[in-house]
């Protein structure tokens, strides 16, 4: 911690056995710090807590209106249960059972129902910079490939040619403003991608290499109104299936007459924290943030959600003075949370009946998620499961080791404020580890 690197700001720490619930170490314990992406583990584990490793979240399709040999006569609704990973691939499922319920027209539209959550898209605190990035996509209800869109270009077959651009779902939801030519073989790839803010407009530019192979996405991009997309590519797969819809693709609410006629049933909550946890995914914390508030609360908003996991917070002993809830990602600068308060946290979850699920979606040392590439060939390697964090100048690193002697100790690691780079601070968070897990 006196590392020149960590010179004027401010470290926290905390490391506790979990043999005896006590701590063994402690600097700044109980000071308020910024957690960045280890704020994940509150909304994670009061989800587990709150809500049980089997629950699940529902995406339905309603019709209204009258169904007569193939042709309905009122509209079509997607609704959103909140279900922060629904794809693409189960979307076109939906598709098919509304064909498979014998709908082959629709005189009507196609309504996006995301009114299980409020209207804010946003985490408070956000920096408009983020906004265009995939780590930021706007929150909804009703949620689809993670609110982004794969953007790949490719060159043009002849010099000078426009590049050829590929979004992935193939959606008109987004408009494509592009520049972007084919460049002379070999040259230096200069694409960029970029989504005007506020606006479903790709701005896309440069130059890509005439005979250039494109094996993987040029960008991801987020959109506006995520709902809307959902409806759209929803529309796109009706299409497929060879429903014809005539009217457009709306906002609404489902009407309480509605009928049923389609459901996705989400993976359980104990895979949906793996794909959370291990890569750090910012919407899916997001969303579970608002789905806690809509069915423990009763509203669908980032307050109602905080509200709950402060609840938690104070029923399992953490100070709630030292704990201030922003958003659910960590992405916000106004989260404040103590080193104490963190270890407060994985000492109980360790002990809870959810504690394998909450462990297992941790990345591991040197193995898997946010963690593949770190303390490699230490004995921190496949010991270390904690959660990892970054925004700029706060890193920190949050989690469970074992020492020599086979000891658990639970570990909470904040460094604010620092000026070095982030590999520093990642590689002093590194070697804090190696030696918890060097311990007798």
């Amino acid at each position: 911690l006196a590392d020149p690197a960590l010179k004027n700001g401010l470290q926290a720490v905390v490391v506790r056995s979990l043999r005896t619930n006590q701590s063994i170490y402690e600097h700044n314990p109980d000071i308020l710090m910024m957690p960045a992406s280890n704020f994940k583990l509150l909304v994670s584990a009061t989800a587990l807590e709150q809500l049980g490793p089997d629950y699940t979240f529902k995406t339905e399709v309603y019709t209204t209106g009258k169904l007569n040999n193939g042709v309905l006569d009122g509209h079509i609704i997607i609704k959103g249960g909140g279900d922060p990973v629904l794809l693409t691939a189960d979307v076109t499922d939906l598709a098919k059972q509304v064909k498979a319920a014998g709908i082959c027209l629709i005189n009507g539209s196609v309504i996006a129902d995301d009114t299980l959550f409020d209207k804010q898209r946003l985490g408070w605190g956000w920096g408009w910079a983020d906004l265009t990035y995939y780590y930021a996509a706007e929150i909804s209800a009703l949620t689809l490939n993670r609110n982004t869109v794969d953007v790949y270009v490719h060159p043009g077959k002849t010099e000078g040619a426009d590049a050829e651009i590929k979004l992935v779902p193939d959606t008109d939801y987004l408009t494509i403003e592009s520049t972007a030519t084919t460049g002379k073989p070999g040259s230096r790839n200069t694409i960029y991608v970029n989504r005007a803010l506020g606006q479903n407009v790709l701005r896309i530019g440069g130059s890509i290499a005439q005979g250039e192979k494109v094996t993987r996405r040029t960008a991801v991009v987020t959109v506006k109104e995520p709902g809307l997309y959902a409806a759209c590519v929803f529309a796109s797969e009706l299409a497929k299936q060879g429903v014809k819809v005539t009217g457009s693709v709306i906002e609404g609410k489902t009407p309480v007459d509605a009928k049923l006629v389609a459901s996705h049933t989400s993976p359980p909550l104990s895979r949906i924290l793996v794909l959370l946890n291990k890569p750090s995914d910012n919407l899916i914390a997001e969303t579970l943030l608002k789905d806690l508030g809509a069915i423990v609360k009763g509203r669908g908003s980032s307050s109602a959600g905080a509200e709950v996991e402060m609840d938690f917070a104070k029923s399992i002993g953490m100070d709630p003075s030292e704990l201030s809830v922003a958003d659910g990602s960590g992405l916000s600068r106004m989260n404040y949370i103590s080193a104490s308060n963190l270890a407060v946290l994985l000492s109980y979850m360790y002990s809870s009946t959810n504690g394998k699920v909450f462990l297992d979606s941790l990345p591991i040392a040197g193995v898997d998620g946010s963690l593949r590439s770190r303390m490699r060939s230490t004995s921190a390697e496949g010991n270390v499961r904690a959660k990892t964090g970054y925004i700029g100048r706060v890193s920190s690193l949050s989690g469970y080791v074992n020492t020599k002697s086979g000891e658990p100790l639970a570990f909470s690691i904040l460094f604010n404020n620092h000026l070095c780079r982030k590999s520093e601070a990642t590689m002093l968070e590194d070697k804090i580890c190696a030696l918890l897990a060097d311990l007798p």
